[in-house]
C-alpha cells in the first residue's frame, strides 16, 4: 500500500546521482501538487554563501524503537542501515564544528559502542519514550529538537551533505530542506482535515496555529533546525504534546494507520508555524518541491536524501557500500564485523 504519498515500490532519490551516477532519476514523492498551488517565498542557501554566525551544530537523534519493531522501516538489512549512519555522519561531521546524537540505550549501544561513531555530545533522552507508539516514529526527531539550547541543524540518516554543501550560509531563523504542498483536504498524503476533524470530535488539543492555518505549505524536514531555537521549542513542545497527551488518544483512535500522520505532527505543523505568522525567516536548500527533482539542482547543492523505498533499492546500496568502503575503510569494517559483508 502506499506510505504517506508514495508507493512501496518507488525508489524517491533528491540527488541521488551524487551518490549512484550511473543511475538514472526516479521520482514518484510529491506528485500530487495542485497546478495552481505556488510555494510561499523562502531564502535559498546557495552554493558559495557565507552568513556572518552560520548554525555550528549538527544533530542526529534515533529512537530506537521503531526501528527494531519495522515501522516506516525501508533499509533492507541492519549492515545497510550501519552504513548510512556512516556516510551521513562523517561527510556532514566535517561541515559542522559540533556534533550531537540525541538516542536511546539501544541506539547508544548501536552507534557509539559497536560503530563507535565519535558524535562530540550525547544524549540519552529517548530512554524516556518508552511506552510510546513507536508508529509514532518523528516522535524520537521531536524530542531531540526541543532538547536543543543553541542554533542547530537536524539531518536525518538518509541525508548526505557532499563536500561542497553550503553549509557555512546557514543562518535562518526557520532551516528546512523545501517547502512542499500540504493540502488542506484528504487528496495528498498529509491529510491535515482528518487530523483536525478527529481532534475536535474529541474534545483535544489542536494548537491555535495548526487550526487557522490556511497556506497549504509544509516544510520537509530531511533536514531541519535554524537560529530561532525558542522558535523550534515551541514547535516541539506542540507536536510532542499533540501526540503524547491523553486528551488526544481518542482522536488518534479514530485515524489509521497513525505512521501516516507522523508527517502532520512534523512537517505541517512546522509550515503552520512559520508561515502562520512565527518568522518570515524561512531558509531551504530548495525553493520548491519541484526544484528537489531537477537532478542538476540538487547536484549543485550538492545534497542526496534516499527517502522511503529508495533505502531499499539495491542500485544505491550497491552504490552506498562502495562509497563508504573507498572513503571510510575503517568504519566500513566495523560495520562488517559487526553485520557481515552483504
Amino acid at each position: 500500500m502506499p506510505y504517506y504519498g508514495y508507493g512501496s515500490s518507488t525508489a524517491v532519490a533528491i540527488g541521488g546521482r551524487l551518490l549512484a551516477p550511473e543511475d538514472p532519476a526516479r521520482s514518484g514523492y510529491g506528485e500530487l501538487i495542485e497546478p495552481a498551488w505556488r510555494p510561499p517565498h523562502v531564502r535559498v542557501v546557495r552554493p558559495g554563501d557565507k552568513a556572518a554566525r552560520p548554525i555550528r551544530r549538527a544533530v542526529w537523534s534515533f529512537w530506537s524503537t521503531p526501528y527494531r519493531r519495522q515501522h516506516g522501516r525501508h533499509w533492507p538489512s541492519d549492515f545497510f542501515h550501519a552504513l548510512f549512519w556512516i556516510l551521513s555522519f562523517r561527510l556532514a561531521s566535517r561541515l559542522f564544528p559540533t556534533t550531537a546524537l540525541v538516542t536511546d540505550g539501544w541506539g547508544h549501544e548501536l552507534l557509539v559502542d559497536r560503530l563507535r561513531l565519535p558524535f562530540g555530545d550525547i544524549s540519552l533522552k529517548l530512554n524516556g519514550l518508552a511506552g510510546q507508539d513507536p508508529s509514532w516514529w518523528a516522535l524520537g526527531k521531536l524530542h531531540a529538537y526541543r532538547e536543543q539550547s543553541e542554533p542547530f541543524l537536524h539531518i536525518d540518516n538518509d541525508v548526505f551533505l557532499w563536500p561542497g554543501f553550503p553549509a557555512e550560509g546557514l543562518d535562518g531563523e526557520i532551516v528546512a530542506q523545501n517547502p512542499e504542498h500540504a493540502p488542506v483536504s484528504d487528496s495528498g498524503y498529509y491529510r491535515p482535515s482528518a487530523v483536525a476533524a478527529a481532534i475536535r470530535s474529541t474534545g483535544g488539543f489542536l494548537p491555535e496555529e495548526f487550526s487557522e492555518y490556511t497556506e497549504e505549505t509544509a516544510l520537509c524536514t530531511g533536514i531541519v533546525g535554524g537560529t530561532a531555537v525558542h522558535l523550534l521549542r515551541h514547535y516541539a513542545d506542540l507536536g510532542i504534546r499533540m501526540v503524547e497527551s491523553a486528551e488526544n488518544q481518542a482522536a488518534w483512535q479514530q485515524v489509521a494507520p497513525l505512521e501516516d500522520f507522523n508527517l502532520v505532527v512534523e512537517q505541517y505543523l512546522l509550515g503552520a508555524l512559520c508561515w502562520g505568522g512565527r518568522t518570515t525567516d524561512v531558509q531551504c536548500v530548495f525553493g520548491s518541491q519541484h526544484d528537489t527533482f531537477r537532478e542538476e539542482v540538487a547536484v549543485a547543492q550538492r545534497f542526496t536524501h534516499l527517502i522511503a523505498s529508495a533505502k531499499s533499492d539495491l542500485h544505491y546500496m550497491r552504490s552506498l557500500a562502495q562509497r563508504v568502503r573507498n572513503h571510510f575503510p575503517a568504519n566500513f569494517e566495523i560495520a562488517r564485523r559487526q553485520f557481515g559483508d552483504q
